[in-house]
């Protein structure tokens, strides 16, 4: 498996792994906690035209995982400026290759990248009741800084946070 930029090529098999991931994630763990409404409006920020958006902004990174000449992940972030601070967007695996290690190895790649540019910290919002995720974060050394009550649509999120 080896994890690198986005080009451009990549752009339309990463967005369909994407919506893939998030739509298995929603079925699996958010149904019933996650509005519909916003489900569907997230799935719509994963098509290739918002990809190649995020693509072209020098302040935002796109990293996938390829496996057999393959994307297996995606992992999309911001680094504002020279503040210090970077936001983890997105992060996701296919989910017929999840549990692999893939998300791991993206994460750390993250980690590697917002270090080289001088960040002293990574932040990152999601749900509560995406434990694997959850679990993926904590083991990486990410602190629950926040419990955010109804925060987007109504629906509590985590803020958490790794010092770098």
């Amino acid at each position: 498996m080896m994890i690198r930029e986005m080009e451009e090529k990549d752009i339309v098999k990463a967005a369909e792994v994407s919506r893939e991931a998030f739509s298995d994630a929603y079925e699996r763990f958010t149904k019933g906690y996650y509005p519909e409404v916003a489900y569907e409006h997230f799935l719509e920020e994963h098509r290739p035209e918002n990809y190649r958006t995020f693509l072209r902004d020098p302040e935002r990174f796109s990293f996938v995982a390829e496996e057999g000449g393959e994307i297996v992940g995606v992992a999309l972030g911001r680094v504002f400026g020279r503040s210090g601070l970077a936001i983890l967007n997105w992060i996701c695996v296919r989910p017929d290759r999840q549990g692999r290690g893939i998300g791991t190895s993206l994460l750390e790649h993250v980690i590697r990248y917002c270090r080289s540019l001088g960040c002293h910290k990574l932040t990152l919002y999601t749900l509560p009741v995406l434990r694997p995720a959850v679990g993926l974060y904590l083991k990486m050394g990410f602190f629950p800084e926040a419990y955010l009550r109804r925060e987007w649509w109504e629906v509590d999120f985590l803020k958490m946070s790794k010092w770098l």
